[in-house]
């Protein structure tokens, strides 16, 4: 079984590889750097502006290291196929999960850490922080990861599959343990971070086998949420897309088009196409949240341009929604009609786009001179992205 996680482990690394190369090329390289040296500037002059032993700031230190708890999910690289092949291997898999286990906590130990390390100059604000303090609080981080690990193993258990209550527990202790650690002593965090750990470890060994199906489920909704941020940046062909009917949006179908088949269709895909639709809007809110509290001028104008683009790169997978649907080739339309109306549903949604980005622009200082240039950008990027860059990513998805 070691061995077998071992070569999943290493298909799972070339696979992300491959989709990394493409993700982090030269240009987007830059601009995070350009992005992460705003957010760390604006940070470090917001930080002598907090006086000490704010019950807010402690407050957000909580939320915010429990946000971070929840990211890096339980990776088991299981297969579909899995509960059949590897069904008389069940008593031997506890190997493989420990196997996955140790994975899962190394990745997500290093993004707890990080979350720390960006929390710590906020901490140092509001109370001092000496080195023995950090070290407490490297081991809580740790404590309160592998806890909640335990709780996601808990998830796939023969019998605490279909228990709701592992979900709420998974924010409630570390809720609990940071809330504690920021509010009261580091020291009592400690202990509370060390039982928590002591009891999930306890009632991962006093539970029963693997439930099969819930293991693949969890697994497959772990890699789409994996290949969705791919999917921001190039094409996935493993991406499965979800559908969803949201009536209270038909007034959004009806501005984008009644008039033709394929405006009507791109429309209703654009709302009920929940992998599209979700990521549109999450993107356009975190674009909108940074652009909001970045001061730099040119920095918020390259995130401008930036957005644009990455919105538009989303979009465009839209276009092939329909190419398994038989029924889809017996219209009477011709490919430059469908063309010509994905074109004009795509500059809408893009027109919207790009005017809420340019009022967010304007950020809580009022400055109207950034939201004027932002604007300008749009005015500009927009034509292009549906003229120039519609037409290169159409094509290639013809070929």
């Amino acid at each position: 079984m070691n061995s077998l996680f071992k070569e999943r482990r290493q298909k799972h690394f070339l696979m992300l590889l491959k989709y990394w190369r493409l993700v982090f090329n030269d240009h987007f390289v830059i601009a995070l750097f350009f992005l992460f040296g705003a957010l760390a500037y604006g940070y470090a002059q917001w930080l002598p502006s907090i006086p000490s032993h704010n019950v807010w700031i402690e407050l957000l230190l909580v939320i915010f290291m429990t946000v971070i708890a929840q990211l890096g999910r339980l990776a088991t690289l299981v297969k579909t196929a899995d509960p059949i092949f590897l069904l008389p291997e069940t008593s031997r898999m506890k190997t493989y999960f420990r196997q996955a286990y140790g994975y899962s906590m190394f990745l997500g130990a290093l993004i707890s850490l990080a979350g720390l390390v960006v929390a710590l100059p906020l901490a140092s604000v509001t109370s001092r922080t000496s080195s023995w303090t950090i070290a407490l609080l490297v081991i809580v981080t740790l404590f309160v990861k592998s806890g909640w690990l335990n709780l996601s193993y808990l998830q796939l258990s023969m019998s605490q599959s279909q228990n709701p209550y592992w979900r709420w527990l998974k924010w409630i202790g570390p809720v609990l343990v940071w809330g504690i650690t920021w509010l009261l002593s580091p020291v009592a965090g400690l202990c509370l971070s060390l039982l928590w750990l002591i009891i999930t470890s306890w009632l991962v060994r006093s539970n029963s086998a693997i439930n099969w199906r819930v293991a693949v489920t969890a697994e497959r909704n772990r890699m789409a949420t994996v290949y969705r941020f791919f999917n921001l940046f190039t094409d996935v062909p493993n991406l499965q897309g979800r559908v969803k009917r949201r009536s209270y949006l038909n007034f959004i179908v009806n501005w984008l088009g009644q008039q033709s088949v394929w405006r009507f269709l791109y429309g209703r895909g654009l709302i009920r196409n929940t992998e599209i639709s979700d990521l549109v809007f999450r993107l356009t809110l975190v674009m909108a949240a940074i652009l909001i509290f970045i001061p730099i001028t040119w920095l918020n104008s390259i995130i401008m341009a930036l957005a644009l683009y990455l919105i538009a790169a989303q979009l465009i997978p839209l276009y092939d929604q329909f190419a398994n649907n038989a029924f889809s080739y017996v219209y009477p339309t011709t490919k430059d009609e469908q063309y010509h109306d994905f074109q004009i549903v795509f500059r809408k949604v893009m027109v919207i786009v790009a005017i809420g980005l340019a009022i967010c622009s304007i950020g809580i200082h009022l400055r109207i001179a950034q939201g004027l240039i932002n604007a300008i950008i749009a005015v500009i990027e927009v034509p292009l992205l549906t003229t120039n860059y519609l037409k290169y990513r159409i094509a290639k998805i013809e070929k």
